[in-house]
C-alpha cells in the first residue's frame, strides 16, 4: 500500500475544522466522524456517489484524493454500524444538522479558507524564487 498524501498544516487545520472529520493525525490519516460514515453509507446505498458525498462535506477529492475516498468506503462496507445515525451528532455547533453534513454557508467558508491557504503558500513560494 502506498504512503498517504501528506497535508500541509493549513490543510490539516481545514480538514480538522470540518464536522465530518474527527481529526487528522500526524501521518495524514483522516479520522471521520461516526455520524458521517453512517450517513455516507446510507446515502451510498440509496445510489449516491462517494465522491459527491465527500465533496458535499467539504472534503474535495482534489485535496483528500480519490483513492482515499475509495479506501474509506471499502473499509466502511466491511464494518458494522455502531449506532443509529439519530444517536450520533457532529462535533460542531447545534445549528448543524447531522443529516446534512455541511451547511452550504459553512462549505463556502471552508472552501474560501482553503483557497486563501493555497494562495498564501503560492505567494511564499514565489517570494523564495
Amino acid at each position: 500500500m502506498s504512503e498517504p498524501q501528506s497535508f500541509t498544516s493549513g490543510q490539516r487545520a481545514y480538514l480538522s475544522s470540518l464536522a465530518a472529520v474527527d481529526m487528522v493525525d500526524a501521518s495524514s490519516r483522516i479520522h471521520y466522524a461516526d455520524w458521517f460514515r453512517i450517513e455516507c453509507m446510507r446515502r451510498y446505498r440509496e445510489g449516491e456517489k462517494p465522491v459527491d458525498l465527500f465533496r458535499q462535506a467539504g472534503l474535495d477529492p482534489k485535496l483528500v484524493g480519490h483513492k482515499r475516498i475509495e479506501r474509506a468506503f471499502a473499509r466502511w462496507k466491511r464494518s458494522p454500524e455502531p449506532l443509529h445515525p439519530k444517536q450520533l451528532k457532529p462535533k460542531s455547533r447545534d445549528t448543524v444538522d447531522p443529516y446534512d453534513p455541511r451547511d452550504p454557508r459553512d462549505r463556502l467558508i471552508a472552501a474560501q479558507a482553503l483557497r486563501i491557504q493555497q494562495l498564501e503558500e503560492e505567494i511564499r513560494f514565489l517570494k523564495r524564487t
